[in-house]
């Protein structure tokens, strides 16, 4: 943490006169009247904005200058300047040389000390903080068929990923070997055994059609489920090691031609993964629950309690052709299991059969563990009025390779985003409350450089953050989507209506809306005309922020195309071949990003929609009863009673009071802006003060909200997960669920330990209530 913000938290908050920037001097004429803030500048400031090239990549047209003077009657609406500020020349400068090379965890300092140096280049307050996780590195690998009779060896897999001329990224030498991110050490053999997707329900699904895995090597396709799930899964089984390889199916030919010719994946990639268990926990293994400083304590490796221990590696479809084909006309046909069962590889000849294979399977995986200094980048630009208060923007910056889309495309906007605040700053404009800049390293590994941040800062955290945005790979397709705290919904839907989208006449959501009904399974998706988001998916470095700390968090970015993540193959040449040729969505997502930023960090009163969770929480509830229903018709947890299946009466009177204690918020913000207006520009110092103290209470109110629905006790079986609501539990392998507490209650069986559960989520839901009604 900065010295100076650990003394915010000991002053008495206190605005310091002295640090108010220029455009408050000049009549505090700063407002965004709920959607813009605008600056009081001067004809010749105006000028000056639209011809000086070190501000705007383009000289605006006359129309232009026309519609910034006649809209605000002489004043500038920021948005316009922060929109024509931002550059696609930059954005593909940025990117180029963020996948320049690869530059996995740990091993890009470079990197981390170029944006550093960019930080500061921009004016803006920065620091390298530093960790010392224990990661692995590949030594070497080895899939091999042979005939354990004769002792054979019939195929031997290449574990390489293809050369593309002319793009130089396939080629790096520093390029790294296929392996998993916290895989276990070994050498196993083993019958082969395919398992789909490799879920739970997978796994159930061969015991029922009695194949077991015991013993065996795994083989299991790339999607559906985290990694870490499909190799945790195969080891409870039984299985000696796993294989994941991408089918075509899923993000290859079958989706249309691949790279070098399209965006999709070829034969020859290979999606590296992390197989840490971040469903116990993210963050660095041995320091559970606290920062890897330096000389923080280290557990054993052997009471890791989120390591898989059985030995895995990532696999091409080109590699993996031959070992499905070994245990073709072995087992069970994987289409009498279903049809799903069955991926792309038919057109290759290949019919999806579960084995166990006749052949035996060897997998080798030697890879090294050691503490490694990792290196986080943190800016910083203060307030002026709330510096105590921060707004949180975050990426992170290493990749597997070259990480154009993942995440290079985001990093090239958080530093677009630096020199533009930087470029609004010399107008006189600084953030009502601080903004925070991010750059995360070690992400891929399992989300560690953000985690352990949050761990060192939690205190300082959840006295002064008001929000996280975060943005890992912005550009990999042009579907735009979001996965956030239901605060952020008004705030988002106004923001992407300001944003227009690539190459149409829409805005960014315009599009989103589009999209969103197109793939929607919500019956009253259509009824509701509303884009998605997604407030229990929350995933990426959202997690420690969220789940851990209780930060009100978002989420985004454009999705899509995804044949390449995690291989040689997301590199630069491809991002600009097929992805986003002329930096056009880059250009949007810095848009959304920046101005949800800046909305954030200056809006006088926080557009952060209380109702809006109240509502969404209604919603859960009504959907966690329809689980429960359908459990209850598959015979699990007989023994409750599935009275507490057809209503959450606990649950749904918490929400309604909520839901009531929301309206007051929202009474409270129309008081203001009627009676005393959100700048608080009276003479009377008396109203002056009640002005500011009734704000001030307003957006403590909807920016703590999130706080009041962690329990310090921690989701059970998973305790790092602080939050009541939502986190992972026993009815989803892919993503978090509602009430994961009281799903793990219903599946005990017993009846008191549900009514316990339900009480104490209930009691949780009522304390945010009645922290809504303070004043």
């Amino acid at each position: 943490m900065f010295d100076a913000e650990k003394q915010l938290l000991n002053s008495d908050g206190a605005v310091e006169k002295q640090l108010r920037p220029h455009h408050e001097q000049l009549g505090r004429a700063t407002r965004f009247r709920r959607r813009t803030v605008t600056v009081l500048l001067s004809l010749a400031a105006l000028v000056f904005v639209f011809v000086a090239p070190a501000l705007l990549p383009r000289a605006p047209s006359t129309s232009d200058t026309d519609d910034l003077q006649s809209s605000a009657g002489g004043l500038i609406d920021l948005t316009r300047l922060f929109f024509n500020a931002l550059s696609t020349d930059h954005l593909r400068t940025n990117l180029e040389y963020y996948t320049s090379g690869t530059h996995a965890a740990g091993a890009n300092k470079t990197q981390a000390a170029h944006t550093l140096e960019y930080f500061k280049k921009q004016g803006i307050d920065a620091e390298i903080v530093e960790y010392f996780p224990w990661l692995n590195r590949p030594l070497s690998q080895r899939v091999a068929v042979f005939n354990s009779t004769t002792h054979e060896v019939l195929f031997e897999a290449l574990l390489r990923e293809d050369a593309i001329p002319g793009d130089p990224a396939s080629e790096d030498p520093n390029n790294l070997a296929p392996f998993h991110a916290y895989s276990a050490d070994g050498n196993v053999t083993g019958q082969l055994v395919y398992a789909n997707y490799g879920s739970n329900d997978d796994f159930n699904a061969l015991e029922q059609a009695g194949i077991s895995v015991n013993d065996a090597v795994v083989i299991v396709r790339y999607g559906k489920v985290h990694s870490s799930v499909k190799v945790h899964a195969a080891e409870l089984a039984g299985a000696r090691g796993v294989l994941i390889y991408s089918d075509p199916k899923d993000d290859g030919y079958t989706k249309g031609k691949d790279y070098p010719v399209g965006p999709w994946r070829p034969e020859s990639s290979i999606r590296r993964d992390s197989v840490l268990l971040h469903r116990i926990h993210p963050g660095d293994p041995l320091t559970p629950g606290y920062p890897s400083t330096k000389n923080s304590q280290r557990i054993d490796p052997d009471n890791a309690v989120n390591l898989c221990r059985i030995p895995s590696l990532p696999l091409s479809y080109r590699d993996a052709l031959p070992l499905l084909s070994a245990i073709q006309n072995h087992g069970v046909a994987a289409s009498n299991i279903s049809s799903s069962w069955v991926g792309g590889l038919t057109s290759k000849g290949i019919e999806y059969w579960t084995g166990p294979s006749t052949l035996e399977v060897n997998l080798e995986n030697r890879v090294e563990y050691r503490t490694v200094a990792i290196q986080n980048v943190v800016g910083r630009i203060k307030g002026w009025e709330d510096p105590g208060q921060a707004v949180i923007i975050g990426n992170h910056r290493d990749a597997w390779s070259s990480g154009a889309s993942d995440p290079s495309s985001g990093s090239a906007v958080l530093l677009e985003l630096a020199r533009v605040f930087s470029e609004l700053g010399k107008l006189g404009w600084r953030p009502r409350r601080t903004i925070i800049l991010g750059s995360w390293d070690a992400a891929e590994y399992g989300l560690i450089g953000s985690t352990e941040w949050v761990e060192e800062n939690i205190d300082w955290l959840r006295a002064s953050a008001v929000a996280y945005v975060n943005v890992g790979a912005a550009v990999g397709g042009n579907a735009f989507a979001v996965t956030a705290s239901p605060v952020f919904q008004n705030l988002l839907y106004a923001v992407t209506k300001q944003v227009p989208y690539p190459h149409s006449n829409e805005t960014v959501y315009d599009a989103w809306l589009r999209q969103s009904l197109a793939t929607s399974l919500d019956a009253d998706a259509s009824a509701k005309s509303r884009p998605a988001i997604s407030p229990f998916e929350l995933n990426g470095d959202t997690i420690a922020f969220a789940m851990h700390a209780g930060i009100s968090s978002v989420d985004m970015g454009f999705v899509g195309s995804a044949g390449a993540q995690h291989s040689n193959f997301d590199s630069f040449k491809r991002m600009v071949s097929f992805v986003d040729p002329d930096m056009q969505l880059h250009l949007a997502i810095a848009q959304v990003w920046g101005l949800l930023a800046i909305r954030l960090a200056d809006d006088p009163v926080l557009d952060l929609c209380t109702m809006c969770y109240a509502k969404d929480i209604r919603h859960i509830i009504r959907q966690f009863e329809k689980q429960m229903r359908l459990r209850r018709s598959a015979s699990v947890a007989d023994s409750v009673d599935m009275s507490t299946a057809k209503k959450l009466r606990r649950l749904h009177a918490a929400q309604r009071q909520l839901e009531t204690n929301a309206r007051i918020v929202e009474h409270d913000k129309r008081h203001l802006r009627s009676v005393y207006g959100e700048e608080c520009q009276m003479t009377g110092r008396r109203r002056h003060a009640s002005c500011l103290a009734l704000r001030a209470s307003i957006n403590d109110r909807v920016s703590k909200l999130e706080q009041h629905f962690i329990d310090p006790d921690g989701v059970p079986g998973h305790e790092w997960y602080k939050h009541a609501l939502i986190g992972p539990g026993p009815w989803t392998d892919a993503s978090f669920q509602a009430f994961p507490g009281l799903a793990a209650a219903l599946d005990t069986g017993d009846k008191g330990i549900v009514r316990q559960r339900e009480k104490s989520i209930a009691d949780i839901i009522y304390e945010a209530a009645w922290f809504l009604r303070e004043v």
